[in-house]
């Protein structure tokens, strides 16, 4: 995938290897999706059925589709052909890198690197094989298209015809034939030979969006996005862009990428590359403006405009210089059908939405059979054919969202969109019936941050009036985890009569887990805080650790410093990181130990002066504990850690007489970054790998 189209740069530095899978593999993938599906609706009626686990094993199935693969190098995708005509089909959904593929293979033979059995590579965009530039009346040949493609202004030889025509004969002409999916329902009949002689004579890739075709293609694979260790290449390769054209704060990389790996669901649409590329170029509009937030809803609604923007230009409609919500407009009968879609299949526990579910959704909000054909090109929804023969009839077969992520945030969509109709009542129930699932969770924690928009500002106050009213759960951890969760996506300068109350509640919650000693309570708590953006950051809440942190039981303050070390607070006030600072010198050794952790998870912002030296003189703590926890916390903060002294603490760590602190001091300096990456650091590193 390039990075940055704005800018030029050289293909082989821009360019994160996608990983291509045997087609079969990946349906076998697809099946345990389904199958998953099936289980869930058959485990519902068993006594010891727990959603939040099924919940887990799909999400986890989802991840296996989209997460770790054994990818196919490029050079060896001919191996698998045994015919003499070598033809390999490549499968890929909107915005997976099939036509930057296209250019970068080719790109690769003109130098040499690729397939030099071939003394020609034609490559052809199908979507310009058109009536209007290949006029009816005429029959056309594989020269024809050489000349039109790539000689327009100028006539070939009789030789070079000859030369060519004899590269054809000899199969020494590979033809990599793109985009057949915008080609299939509309070739000219005056090209259905020549593309018919190409395809079935000829050696060539034909690439498509994964619909069933008529085609003897026995090689198929289908390129899935970004592996895991891509989506880090070209988040790093992104930034470093950004950093040279603006000077941008490197930082930015591991702060993105711990917002992706902290989140399951923003990681597994990470790994298609249109959706990665808009993520980080979100992320550095709200880091330069800082107008707004980067919630879970933001990243989700905008990579549905961008969705929306694509649609409309392949309708030919402009839309550079529309708002968002008349993009939205424009889109609305296919925005109406994804949300009943979705919302309807997560009524009926299903993931995987059949034919019926179709046809019902059709009916209900007017879609027509056109707009169907149009959506499921939108690169939203995928198909699943599980049938011995296949079908090319796409209403006739299953689909599923491209993540369960984004069913959810559809349904929401739908919720929120019943909520301002006259049938509002509906919604109500809904919330009330289905707060305390957990299969909904995400669905009413996007529709609580849909609200931040002023298309939605109608539906706050009854939203929170059903959220916060009975039923309510009567331990009371469930709502309150349903709180915090919905109150982080809205919280951000929106204002409405709940507010006040949410925050005294989450308060609450906050400081009892602080002071007392309940494991499974304090973790549940704080597992839903690390899942927050904004609440933590909040002033608020970090006057409420300022006051617990005044106490002096020596119980409660263990209790207290405990529960903190566990929270992400990477924006703290002055007053706490002082507060913090000082207990860097307490007399109990736990209360330093946890310290250390709180500093290291303040992150970069806080690799202040008075902060480095703290944690170096912890280095030296007589509690090896302590001494451990401070090299993890200086990791913890980054490269603006890598200051001369800290490397030259580190590497006297590495000697330390402790396993556990020799190895934290290892891990720590790789933490820093090229700074650290000096000789001396490099023969400590090697020190420390002959004493293991």
């Amino acid at each position: 995938m390039v990075v940055n189209e704005e800018k030029r740069f050289p293909i082989e530095q821009s360019y994160i290897n996608l990983a291509i899978v045997d087609a079969k593999d990946q349906q076998e993938k697809e099946k345990k999706l389904m199958e998953q599906d099936q289980k869930m609706k058959e485990r519902e009626k068993q006594k010891d059925f727990n959603l939040e686990r099924q919940h887990g094993e799909i999400i986890g199935t989802y991840e296996e589709i989209y997460g770790h693969k054994t990818s196919i190098d490029v050079k060896n995708i001919f191996q698998q052909c045994k015919d003499q005509i070598k033809k390999v089909l490549i499968l890929g959904r909107a915005g997976i890198g099939k036509s930057t593929f296209c250019q970068y293979v080719t790109y690769r033979w003109a130098k040499g690197e690729l397939w030099s059995e071939y003394e020609l590579l034609i490559l052809i965009r199908l979507r310009k094989l058109t009536s209007s530039r290949y006029p009816p009346g005429k029959k056309y040949s594989p020269i024809n298209l050489l000349e039109k493609e790539y000689f327009p202004c100028e006539d070939l030889s009789a030789e070079q015809i000859q030369h060519f025509k004899e590269l054809c004969k000899n199969h020494q002409v590979l033809w990599i034939l793109d985009g057949y999916d915008e080609f299939a329902q509309n070739i000219p009949e005056q090209l259905e030979d020549v593309f018919k002689h190409v395809r079935e004579a000829q050696h060539n890739i034909l690439t498509s969006r994964p619909y069933a075709i008529k085609s003897s293609y026995d090689v198929k694979l289908e390129i899935t996005g970004f592996t895991n260790d891509n989506i880090v290449k070209y988040v790093e390769q992104f930034f470093d862009q950004i950093t040279k054209e603006i000077n941008n704060d490197s930082s930015e990389t591991q702060k993105l990428l711990r917002l992706l790996k902290s989140n399951s669901s923003i990681w597994g649409v990470a790994h298609i590359p249109v959706n990665l590329e808009l993520i980080c170029s979100l992320w550095c509009n709200n880091y330069w403006t800082k107008t707004t937030v980067l919630t879970i809803t933001v990243l989700y609604d905008n990579i549905i405009e961008c969705q929306c923007r694509r649609y409309l230009t392949r309708q030919n409609i402009k839309h550079e210089h529309l708002r968002k919500q008349t993009v939205y407009d424009k889109c609305n009968t296919e925005l109406q059908f994804l949300e009943y879609l979705a919302f309807k299949g997560m009524e009926c526990d299903t993931i995987m939405l059949t034919p019926a579910i179709f046809i019902e959704a059709q009916n209900d909000t007017g879609c027509s059979d056109d707009d169907l054909a149009q959506i499921l090109k939108m690169g939203i929804l995928k198909s699943y054919d599980d049938k011995a023969i296949g079908t090319q009839n796409q209403t006739e077969k299953q689909h599923y969202f491209v993540h369960l992520s984004f069913q959810e945030h559809f349904a929401a969509r739908h919720l929120q969109r019943i909520l301002r109709s006259t049938d509002k009542v509906k919604a109500i129930n809904f919330i009330n019936n289905n707060k305390y699932n957990q299969r909904f969770h995400f669905v009413f924690v996007f529709a609580s941050g849909l609200l931040a928009q002023s298309h939605y500002k109608s539906c706050i106050e009854p939203f929170w009036s059903a959220v916060q009213g009975e039923p309510i759960d009567l331990v009371g951890v469930k709502h309150i985890e349903l709180t915090i969760a919905c109150f982080d996506e809205l919280i951000n300068g929106t204002m409405f009569p709940q507010r006040p109350q949410l925050i005294k509640s989450i308060t609450h919650w906050l400081e009892y887990c602080a002071l007392h000693n309940a494991k499974a309570l304090k973790t549940n708590i704080a597992q839903s805080f690390q899942q927050t953006n904004v609440l933590l950051k909040t002033t608020i809440i970090q006057n409420t650790f300022l006051q617990l942190l005044q106490s002096n039981q020596p119980v409660e303050k263990r209790n207290i410093y405990n529960f903190i070390a566990q929270l992400p607070i990477d924006e703290p006030t002055a007053k706490l990181k002082n507060k913090i600072l000082d207990a860097m010198v307490d007399t109990d050794p736990y209360i330093r130990l946890n310290a250390c952790e709180v500093l290291g998870n303040f992150g970069e912002h806080a690799a202040t002066h008075d902060v480095l030296a703290t944690l170096i003189n912890a280095m030296r703590d007589k509690d090896s504990d302590v001494r451990r926890e401070a090299s993890a916390a200086l990791a913890g903060l980054g490269g603006k850690a890598a200051t001369n002294e800290v490397i030259a603490a580190l590497i006297n760590a590495t000697s330390d007489e402790k396993y556990s602190i020799r190895q934290t001091a290892c891990e720590a300096l790789g933490e820093l970054g090229e700074k650290a990456a000096t000789n001396e650091v490099i023969a400590a590193l090697i020190n420390a790998k002959r004493d293991e």
